[in-house]
């Protein structure tokens, strides 16, 4: 797919043509040009016939040397019989040293066209060019060039590939409660730019989409998460045009999608933004302290107001006073509504804490994390998830677990271990994590997850006991013999 086929004579290459293709070229015109275009052995009447076919416009260079050849001849008749068959204007004329008698003797039919002098300079040709090419008003063609402008050559604007960009370019952002998968964005996505307001708004709204498909795809191939060290997170950003200035436009995004550049000396490009923003976070916490505000008081530990806000809690010398929980919960999992800033499971989640893969992360700030996800949703059942596997004893550890929760004695037996083992094994598989499952399951046993999370089970029904009774400690019970309550 081109933009413009050149028509003309050979003769004709050294004084205009050659110079018109070039400067053409740098104006990100598709140009079908035999030099450009025709490789050692290809069939040159197959060649044009496929330019001709395959050109929006077709420029017909006139001269004398072109009234005396065949190939431009061929070429032009080419190009009148797709005008013929067709309502739009494809034959854009230039003289190159002719004038009209001279072109009336030749085509009284081409005579009458407007057209352009050679003689008034290439910049004037190809200006008259652009007008016809390139039409005030296609959001298209201000997309493309934007595209260009950013380093990315995407193909002409007649190619399919700008179906997919106007679809996507529909899609929702990648937050909010109950909306199709297929209509929203994923990891790494960010607003677009309002259509409205006319075609360069338009034309910005695509563009921005073609760059967003283009990193949102690669995110998805090889995941960018809060697992992944700061220098790659660093190096993805980078790699992809328009995303820096992206996620210095959203910071609060990018503390979702990667909640490890929040952490100081992890920010690098990102640092001016990600402290105004803490900053902001601060002071809106401490003015809430000040008004003895009590909102978001059931995540702290002190059971006041936190003193910034979830994302920004690793940057904050005391987490913001936020249980530990909350804060491991927001890292892995993003904010409420929204894409999955990590594709894999919580007990993933704590088995890369566990491992010597997450030690990149700050001694203080690990140990925090840790320490919250004792109290994560971590267990896993006896359902089948593709990305777990199956495995004989799947599930005997959730199983000992509810069972302590009912008041029978915890037991790490055999099958428990095995399962543990084997759930390991797929987390080691999945992440590639450097350790061995037995080093992963004694650090698992050793921190007491298993122990933290039977605690935590029964404290929560011993609360709803005493929701019911109004008394603490005590629970319903029935009389069998009566069957009354007593």
């Amino acid at each position: 797919m081109y933009d413009v086929f050149i028509c003309h004579a050979s003769e004709d290459k050294e004084t205009f043509v050659r110079p018109l293709a070039e400067a053409l070229h740098l104006e990100n015109i598709a140009v079908w040009y035999d030099e450009f275009t025709l490789k050692l052995g290809d069939s040159i009447r197959r060649s044009l016939d496929k330019g001709l076919k395959q050109s929006r416009f077709g420029i017909v260079v006139l001269s004398m040397a072109f009234f005396d050849k065949k190939w431009p001849q061929y070429e032009l008749d080419g190009l009148a019989e797709r005008e013929m068959k067709g309502a739009d204007k494809v034959i854009l004329p230039i003289w190159h040293g002719v004038n009209h008698e001279d072109i009336m003797q030749y085509s009284p039919s081409l005579a009458g066209r407007k057209a352009v002098s050679s003689l008034e300079g290439i910049k004037k040709v190809v200006d008259e060019i652009l007008d016809v090419v390139r039409p005030q008003g296609s959001p298209l063609i201000v997309a493309r060039d934007m595209l260009i402008d950013w380093g990315i050559m995407p193909p002409v604007i007649t190619d399919e590939y700008w179906l997919h960009i106007i679809e996507a370019s529909n899609r929702l952002p990648g937050y909010g409660a109950v909306i199709p998968e297929e209509s929203t964005w994923y990891r790494w996505s960010f607003q677009l730019p309002q259509k409205k307001g006319g075609a360069k708004n338009w034309g910005e709204r695509l563009a921005w989409t073609a760059m967003q498909m283009r990193w949102v795809e690669a995110d998805d191939k090889v995941p960018i998460t809060p697992l992944t060290p700061p220098d790659q997170v660093h190096a993805f950003i980078h790699a992809h045009p328009g995303l820096l200035e992206t996620c210095l436009t959203f910071p609060e995004l990018v503390a979702e999608y990667a909640p490890q550049l929040t952490i100081r000396g992890f920010s690098a490009d990102l640092d001016e933004v990600f402290e105004e923003a803490y900053k902001q976070s601060n002071a809106k916490g401490m003015q809430g302290r000040r008004k003895h505000s009590t909102g978001g008081s059931a995540l702290t530990v002190n059971g006041k107001n936190p003193l910034c806000d979830e994302e920004w809690a690793l940057r904050h010398p005391r987490f913001g006073d936020y249980q530990p929980v909350h804060v491991t919960e927001a890292y892995f999992s993003g904010g409420m509504f929204g894409p999955r800033v990590s594709p894999y499971e919580h007990a993933d989640h704590v088995f890369w804490l566990l491992s010597s893969a997450s030690h990149w992360i700050p001694r203080r700030i690990h140990s925090f994390l840790l320490e919250g996800a004792l109290d994560l949703h971590w267990v896993w059942g006896p359902y089948t998830m593709d990305s777990e596997g199956e495995w004989s004893n799947k599930g005997a550890l959730w199983d000992a677990l509810h069972k302590a929760k009912e008041g029978r004695k915890f037991s790490w037996n055999k099958k428990v271990e095995e399962d543990a083992m084997q759930r390991i094994i797929s987390t080691i598989s999945t992440l590639g994590l450097p350790d061995s499952p037995q080093e992963l399951l004694n650090r698992f046993t050793e921190k007491g997850f298993p122990d933290r999370w039977i605690q935590r089970a029964s404290n929560r029904k011993k609360k709803w006991a005493e929701k019911e009774t109004g008394k603490p400690g005590k629970t319903k019970k029935t009389d069998k013999r009566q069957g009354k309550k007593t």
